[in-house]
């Protein structure tokens, strides 16, 4: 069953404070370690604010950009068919596109700027919901890097499974 409009913006809030609960139980030094070959987790804090702020733009903009996507393809998905969709793209070898890769000078602020920045998208993200129908969430689509066209409402949905995704990885190193 896909989630309702409201589902979904409990979900953004609750994934939201799980990750602002598990990044502020790192201290300032560790939040900017870089592991071998891996972001740190400030670089993922900047990751999830810079792959949230163009749905952010495009679900607060006038609906006739988003018609240019054209109509779904399929219906929206369930929460478990889009979470297994991402993570065969994943298991491809799949990575973020540069204009999702935090770049270095993004990162050198403190802390708390990232943080600020990283609740703030994703409360913006829940009130742009606020303004959309349910319908409309399944009849207008954006496109995604990796997974092609979604409706607006599994980008939502991806939006929660991709901060579990890094959320996930996050537990293991802290």
């Amino acid at each position: 069953m896909t989630p309702t409009a409201t589902e979904l913006q409990h979900r953004l809030a609750d994934e939201c404070q799980q990750f602002i609960d598990v990044i502020n139980s790192v201290p300032e030094h560790d939040f900017y370690l870089r592991p071998a070959d891996k972001w740190s987790i400030a670089d993922v804090t900047q990751h999830l604010y810079l792959s949230a702020r163009p749905i952010v733009r495009l679900m607060t903009g006038p609906r006739e950009v988003l018609r240019q996507w054209d109509s779904p393809d399929v219906a929206s998905h369930t929460y478990q068919e889009l979470r297994t969709n991402y993570e065969n793209v994943l298991a491809s070898g799949v990575k973020a596109p540069p204009t999702m890769s935090p770049r270095p000078e993004d990162t050198e602020v403190e802390k708390r700027e990232l943080v600020k920045r990283f609740t703030g998208i994703y409360q913006a993200l829940s009130e742009a919901t606020d303004t959309w129908s349910e319908e409309e969430l399944d009849t207008f689509c954006i496109p995604h890097p990796a997974l092609g066209k979604l409706t607006v409402r599994d980008m939502l949905l991806f939006t929660c499974i991709h901060t579990q995704h890094h959320l996930r990885l996050l537990t293991i190193h802290v």
